[in-house]
């Protein structure tokens, strides 16, 4: 059980204390809640470009990373539709700098014509080349675009197209900044050898001064309405080999149902001897690889299963033997069950490595309490533990049907 604080400044940040007295270093990690779904459909990408330019400098820093570096620490961050996040790791005699640092940021990050072209440039390279020269660089962007028809996340993290973001006005950006990058709609978690007292002294000393006028973000999205037919896409792509991919939307991460099909997709093709490895890529030899998982998102839910075919295989052949493998895995046997409490133990050992790890430690109270309910991280080794078989392949049966996927052939491009 991890033993942790919390306690909400007068302007609105909320801040989460776990001590760990055998570190040497602090882990001080601060989520926003902002992500692709809250950006404006014809200026996406803004809430990846803010993932860079908050490395730019601010009020008081003029080299973001000059200053983690010379203390003896590290950064980094990351963005998806959801949530965009934040870590610093300083030595513990150089906490004070990591909570001087994050705030400063939070305080007047340095948004200018300078900083913003340099960023824009960054962004933009970095869609080309993921987007456009790397295999199934398009992927998220088709995923959506046939899964989603009304909501924000039919647009993937990195925006619908580079334009968005080499267009964007510096008062387009600033606007953003200031309504989600303010003190009511951030957690700050702090994990290390480091008191309550000293967490909330350094807390009132560097945070506790921004004021902002913005609101806590709502999270009032448009619901998209259930798919309740096969959808279907045809592309060309830089895969040297054709492929299938097969999408179903699911339940979202506080539904306990989400979890069963996280669980699911390992027991179906988590493991080299899983049956997606074993018969389609091993002994049918219809794929050169394969794979699956579900994607556990605070506002949606994808499940993902894919192959590569190997020469003399039909797109339509690949698709069918996806098909089939999920209706052999949902009739349960002895070896399912095996693999089933296989996976379960696997959830439970990473739950146990995760407690020495402090970075993941603060990222995840953090990501449970914007969700909702952060003592979720207490309760998930009894939750994976109580997991039936029975009730997995209920919500798998329920939720992989055929009339109810989203297909993608992809053809090499000549």
């Amino acid at each position: 059980m991890y033993s942790y604080n919390q306690f909400i400044l007068k302007n609105g940040l909320r801040v989460i204390h776990l001590e760990d007295k055998t570190r040497t270093t602090i882990v001080l990690n601060t989520l926003y809640n902002v992500g692709a779904r809250d950006e404006n459909q014809n200026r996406t990408g803004f809430a990846h470009l803010f993932e860079h330019l908050m490395f730019s400098g601010s009020k008081n820093v003029a080299i973001f990373d000059k200053e983690v570096e010379e203390a003896g620490g590290q950064n980094n961050a990351f963005t998806n539709n959801e949530i965009t996040n934040y870590y610093l790791v300083m030595p513990n005699e150089n906490a004070e700098t990591a909570f001087w640092l994050e705030s400063d940021r939070m305080l007047a990050l340095n948004i200018n014509e300078k900083s913003l072209s340099v960023q824009q440039g960054v962004v933009v390279e970095e869609f080309k080349q993921r987007c456009f020269n790397a295999p199934f660089g398009l992927l998220w962007h088709h995923v959506r675009s046939l899964v989603y028809k009304e909501s924000p996340y039919r647009w993937p993290t990195i925006g619908l197209n580079f334009h968005h973001v080499e267009e964007a006005k510096i008062e387009d950006v600033q606007a953003f900044y200031d309504t989600y990058y303010c003190p009511q709609n951030a957690i700050v978690s702090v994990v290390g050898d480091i008191s309550l007292d000293e967490t909330k002294a350094l807390s009132d000393k560097w945070f506790g001064g921004i004021v902002k006028d913005a609101l806590p973000n709502t999270n009032q999205y448009i619901d998209e309405p259930v798919q309740t037919e096969r959808r279907f896409l045809e592309a060309e792509d830089l895969s040297p080999n054709p492929a299938v991919f097969l999408v179903w939307r699911g339940p979202v991460f506080n539904d306990p149902k989400s979890l069963h099909l996280e669980m699911f997709s390992e027991v179906l093709g988590g493991s080299d001897v899983s049956p997606l490895q074993m018969e389609l890529v091993k002994n049918k030899k219809l794929f050169n690889s394969s794979e699956c998982f579900y994607l556990r998102g605070l506002g949606e839910g994808l499940f993902l299963l894919y192959g590569i075919l190997n020469p003399n295989v039909s797109h339509a052949e690949g698709e069918q033997a996806l098909l089939e493998i999920i209706q052999t895995v949902l009739i349960p046997t002895d070896d399912i069950s095996f693999a089933f409490e296989g996976v379960k133990n696997r959830h439970v050992t990473n739950l146990l490595f995760e407690a020495t790890q402090p970075m993941q430690l603060a990222q995840k109270l953090c990501y449970y309490a914007n969700a909702g309910d952060i003592e979720q991280i207490n309760k998930e080794p009894n939750t994976i533990e109580g997991l039936t078989l029975q009730e997995v392949m209920t919500t798998a049966s329920a939720t992989l049907k055929e009339n109810t996927v989203s297909v993608i052939y992809y053809h090499p491009k000549k």
